[in-house]
């Protein structure tokens, strides 16, 4: 029996029915990515987690489904489960920005400021005006003393959101 069916019956029921005729057409992965990522920021984590799932389900590489998993885990907290869609986003797609900023964020929760500091060093130069890197890497060096080096990343990531939402 294809449990597939099933499943897009399943999601139907949770999400209304234009979502699966939007998400699984052929190509159409960013609606399927977006749609995840609108359920998740109203409030609906598990329903946009679960959206996602069924995005990569559907199209495993996509490096970008990866992230988008990535970020929402970490935003409930599964730090670990975070990691491994990065790191599986960075096997699909090694000079993902994205995906290096979560991995750089999961390790200076970790307390690896270090390796934290140079991942985001690397997410800044494939995408050198990312808001929320220039935030995550000011962070760490305000953990590590360096309140110059906060203030300029701080200032930098305010500067890059101005020119993001332009």
């Amino acid at each position: 029996m294809n449990i597939k069916p099933l499943y897009l019956l399943l999601i139907t029921l949770i999400s209304g029915p234009g979502w699966v005729l939007a998400s699984s057409a052929p190509g159409n992965e960013a609606s399927c990515e977006k749609n995840a990522s609108t359920l998740a920021h109203e409030g609906k984590l598990d329903e946009g987690i679960a959206t996602i799932k069924l995005c990569i389900t559907e199209n495993p590489s996509q490096a970008k489904a990866h992230v988008i998993l990535g970020d929402l885990l970490l935003e409930k907290g599964d730090s670990q489960q975070a990691m491994a869609s990065f790191d599986k986003a960075l096997e699909l797609q090694p000079r993902s920005s994205g995906a290096k900023t979560g991995k750089g964020i999961i390790l200076a929760q970790t307390g690896d400021l270090k390796t934290a500091e140079s991942i985001l060093k690397d997410a800044l130069e494939l995408n050198p005006n990312p808001a929320r890197t220039h935030y995550e890497l000011g962070l760490i060096y305000e953990k590590l003393g360096d309140t110059k080096g906060a203030l300029t990343q701080f200032k930098q990531g305010i500067s890059s959101h101005g020119q993001e939402t332009r």
